[in-house]
């Protein structure tokens, strides 16, 4: 999935700094119920930039839980019924956004440019 220059930053502000408040139950999820878990801290995360930065949480959403899942952050089983179900792997979520931490053009950039960054780069994304 390719994602704006609003939705890069989105997401890489939630990767950076409230993705490690992040915990879940140790059962397993429906896809689409994780979407909407990880969409609402994303929402909640960015609500200070205002409705431009947060309508772009379920998107964000999707793709971050999208590569959740290929990085082994959430285990993935075949149901009966032909769907699929996903379980939290704390040990892997936290190498996940140790990773993105490091490597996220956005991160980096944010780390080096100090506590304004963040407050600067959503007033010209959103126009605000």
């Amino acid at each position: 999935m390719s994602l704006t220059e609003l939705e890069q930053h989105v997401y890489a502000y939630y990767v950076a700094g409230d993705a490690a408040q992040f915990s879940a139950a140790p059962r397993f999820y429906p896809y689409g119920e994780l979407t909407l878990i990880l969409g609402d801290k994303i929402q909640v995360a960015t609500r200070k930039f205002g409705r431009k930065a947060t309508a772009k949480a379920s998107t964000v959403a999707a793709a971050l839980l999208d590569r959740l899942i290929a990085a082994g952050a959430y285990s993935t089983k075949k149901n009966d019924f032909g769907g699929s179900m996903h379980q939290f792997q704390v040990d892997a979520y936290r190498a996940f956004l140790n990773q993105e931490q490091e490597s996220d053009p956005i991160i980096v950039q944010a780390k080096g440019a100090g506590p304004e960054f963040w407050e600067q780069a959503f007033a010209r994304l959103t126009g605000q």
